[in-house]
């Protein structure tokens, strides 16, 4: 049995190659197969580029408000409960609202393949 105790775990900033705005990731524990278990912190505002998952990811949101899309869909707003599925090579963003930051979860299949960054006008398109 792996276990990440929060007391124990660090966070790391994210960088510009995968992120627009102030982010924080904490890592927690891995199966070895390649899914891996995070904690994110979008600050308002904040998100992910545009990315897929080659085995999908799920997304637990645990506290404030927060946004996910796919690439030419509506957008979901995220509370604190929630629960998304991202689908094999979905691309998708992920991040904080407009004024106000998320925590989530997230659980992750494979390496992801990073695209372009989330414009403010794709942010904002579909919510």
């Amino acid at each position: 049995m792996d276990i990440a105790r929060a007391i124990d775990g660090t966070f790391q900033q994210g960088d510009a190659g995968r992120f627009t705005g102030e982010v924080w990731l904490r890592s927690t524990v891995g199966d070895g197969e390649g899914t891996t278990v995070g904690v994110v912190h979008f600050s308002p505002d904040a998100r992910t580029r545009w990315h897929r998952h080659p085995t999908g990811q799920f997304l637990y949101a645990v506290s404030g408000r927060g946004r996910a899309r796919t690439r030419g869909e509506a957008g979901h707003l995220l509370e604190p409960g929630d629960v998304i599925h991202v689908g094999p090579d979905e691309w998708h963003f992920h991040g904080g609202s407009r004024g106000a930051p998320m925590v989530h979860v997230a659980v992750t299949g494979g390496v992801p393949e990073w695209g372009e960054p989330v414009s403010d006008e794709e942010f904002d398109e579909g919510f």
